[in-house]
């Protein structure tokens, strides 16, 4: 008789319709709520961490562009600004290893990573922290080698000559303006004194005098900093230098692993700029081939204005990541022109960006020949011609270019390599991902730019 109140039990619920239903379906395991807790306090703290490295003037410049008037919307950050001395390697060098610390203590957790290992689960968000754990470490690792090269002066010249131009204060005081006079003059003193015969190769040398020239017009109402900037163009002048780049190939390795992120060795980027540039052939003679001499001379003038002075890449704001941040120096001329090939709006404007690539691979190589076993400037330019009607004097500056600042050059043939890996059909595509996935080392960005992952929301939102 007991069993009779669970059967009326049983009748009522059948003709109510049953036992309610869920009103979910997702079940948050304990895995699932470490993950999200982690994910929240990484993200928290993220920005913070990044913002810290703004104390130096080039890391700075990655998330404030340095505008030219003080109404930009970036303004107002310059104008607060002081004049922040990049000889200062000591205060440099702390706030890199301050930041290590932080990246190390917000890391994933070793507990975390051996349950996700063992469940072979790696969530959506979790990914996206290792690319951005990652490029941040590469990041530290990319300025602490620059600190070091700077640092034994007159190594990286035209750097910190253009970098003092860069952090120029934008307004000062009269007391201010003597201190910045007086540092700057002791600064352009150092690397004076620092010149030695064959510390500095010719385009090396070149480039110091050319960034020297662009900081002229600063220095000529501070008589002191003045008079120091004509003694050590004098110097510049006057000195003996090494005829070829100084660097060896396992020097380029390294550099290039460190600013650029090459997925191939140095010793195999001219067969890979061979094969990107047979893509890019490919593209510009179909295009060309439906097109009048009227506008097949529109395109190639706009490829030379994307080669000469292409838009810089502008952080991602707000920078709450660290793929937010502008390109450094080195990856800026690649960037540039991936962001040409992506806000392409016409057939013109994508042929002209095509161009542009094609163009930049031959500059590529040209730096690879020149850093080379070979390193011989009619050697380099039997590798490859420009082809969008370059003046001398334009192709003077990018031969310059590839020879004095060759990271710079590299980097474009390297991004036309990842581009064009899977066909000169899919370039745009693979640009426009690169670009919604940020700035990082390329040997990051191009496993994320394979067939399989296109389409894959790797990461989390912003």
């Amino acid at each position: 008789m007991r069993r009779w109140p669970w059967i009326a039990a049983w009748i009522g619920l059948a003709a109510c319709g049953g036992p309610p239903r869920p009103t979910y379906s997702v079940t948050f395991d304990d895995r699932a709520i470490r993950v999200e807790s982690y994910v929240k306090a990484f993200r928290a703290a993220e920005p913070s961490m990044i913002d810290q490295l703004g104390g130096e003037t080039r890391m700075f410049a990655r998330e404030h562009p340095r505008p030219t008037s003080a109404d930009d919307p970036f303004g107002p950050a310059w104008v607060a600004r002081p004049f922040v001395d990049p000889f200062s390697f000591t205060e440099r060098e702390a706030a890199l290893v301050q930041a290590r610390r932080e990246l190390e203590a917000l890391a994933i957790p070793p507990a975390l990573e051996a349950e996700l290992f063992l469940s072979h689960a790696d969530p959506p968000e979790i990914r996206a922290i290792r690319v951005e754990q990652d490029a941040m470490r590469r990041l530290l690792a990319a300025e602490s080698d620059r600190l070091e090269r700077e640092r034994t002066l007159p190594g990286r010249a035209g750097d910190l000559l253009r970098t003092i131009r860069l952090t120029w204060p934008m307004s000062a005081s009269a007391g201010a303006r003597h201190d910045l006079e007086s540092t700057v003059t002791w600064r352009l003193e150092n690397l004076r004194q620092a010149l030695a015969p064959g510390s500095l190769s010719t385009a090396e040398r070149d480039d110091a005098a050319d960034a020297l020239a662009d900081l002229a017009p600063l220095l000529a109402p501070l008589p002191h900093a003045a008079a120091e900037s004509a003694k050590l163009r004098t110097a510049l002048d006057a000195l003996w230098t090494a005829p070829y780049p100084t660097e060896d190939e396992r020097e380029m390795d390294k550099e290039l692993d460190a600013y650029v992120g090459a997925p191939v060795p140095f010793d195999a980027l001219d067969g890979a700029f061979v094969s990107a540039a047979r893509a890019f052939d490919l593209a510009i003679d179909a295009g060309f081939s439906v097109l009048d001499e009227a506008a097949q001379a529109r395109v190639r003038a706009r490829a030379r204005r994307l080669l000469a002075s292409a838009p810089p890449c502008q952080p991602r704001v707000p920078i709450r990541t660290v793929l937010d941040l502008a390109p450094p120096d080195e990856r800026a001329f690649s960037c540039a022109l991936l962001h040409a090939t992506s806000d392409a709006r016409s057939d013109e404007d994508e042929l002209a960006a095509d161009l542009a690539w094609r163009d930049a691979i031959v500059v590529a190589r040209w730096a690879v020949s020149t850093h080379g076993p070979l390193r011989s400037k009619e050697a380099a330019l039997r590798l490859g011609t420009l082809g969008a009607g370059e003046s001398p004097s334009e192709a003077a500056a990018l031969f310059r270019m590839a020879v004095a600042r060759p990271l710079r050059a590299i980097a474009a043939g390297v991004a036309a390599s990842i581009l064009t890996r899977e066909g000169g059909a899919h370039i745009r595509i693979r640009a426009q991902k690169w670009r919604a996935l940020g700035d990082a080392p390329m040997d990051l960005v191009a496993p994320l730019l394979t067939p399989e992952n296109l389409h894959k929301d790797w990461k989390s939102k912003r």
